[in-house]
């Protein structure tokens, strides 16, 4: 069996070690505080205190499982936190996402992943939900593949990136679920060279809201031979 697609390209690895250093250096300068309570934290790259994490919402484990258990290319889903408007969960989204610091996503996303491992979840591999190519320039990084970094990390498995988008997709906030649906129906496909057949992914997203876009990501490793479980940071519209 071939391997999947590079864990990641040398240069990736590079130009994360240069952000690393440029947001620790940041921080020096900077200090960095908790966006639930502005507390200074130790670590420039963390986005909360211990206080604030513990305190965090959980999302309902029950509404997680019933977005997505109609899909049968899904196996397991799991989302870490519930997403709260105005509140510090939203903070910490808008924080990865927008707001420029992909460094966050990697401690964020140990926590996630040491969530996925005590629900259960047990994996070979982990993939992040591919950004379209448009805005991921604009943005200089996806969130999802920071995300995915730190679940690895957690599951001590490698990282791949075994999907691509195939066209564009507009924005899913202001949709509706069928509509959601119908935007990102066959948008991915299984990334050239990838082999996932018998393999058991885990496939990772920022937030879950009516699972459309898991499901349709995970589409293509289902129809590939792989077994996919997914997660994400939050969940959000439950």
């Amino acid at each position: 069996m071939t391997s999947p697609r590079p864990l990641r390209s040398t240069a990736h690895r590079l130009g994360r070690l240069a952000r690393g250093l440029v947001d620790g250096l940041a921080g020096l300068a900077y200090p960095a505080l908790c966006l639930g309570c502005e507390a200074r934290l130790p670590d420039p790259v963390d986005a909360l205190c211990a206080t604030c994490l513990r305190g965090l919402p959980r999302a309902d484990a029950e509404a997680v499982t019933r977005l997505l258990a109609h899909d049968p290319a899904v196996g397991a889903a799991v989302a870490l936190w519930a997403f709260d408007p105005g509140g510090t969960v939203r903070r910490v989204q808008h924080a990865l996402k927008y707001g420029g610091r992909p460094a966050l996503g990697v401690p964020l996303g140990r926590v996630l992943g040491l969530a996925a491992r005590d629900a259960g979840v047990s994996v070979e591999i982990v993939a992040p939900v591919p950004l379209a190519r448009l805005r991921s320039l604009d943005r200089g990084y996806n969130q999802s593949a920071a995300l995915a970094e730190g679940v690895a990390a957690a599951l001590d498995v490698p990282v791949a990136d075994l999907l691509v988008r195939t066209r564009p997709t507009r924005s899913q906030a202001a949709l509706s679920a069928s509509a959601r649906r119908e935007n990102v129906a066959g948008a991915f496909a299984l990334a050239p060279g990838a082999d996932v057949s018998g393999r058991r992914v885990l496939l990772i997203d920022d937030v879950l809201t009516t699972g459309a876009t898991l499901a349709a990501a995970a589409r293509p490793l289902a129809e590939a031979g792989a077994r996919v479980d997914v997660a994400a940071l939050a969940l959000a519209g439950a």
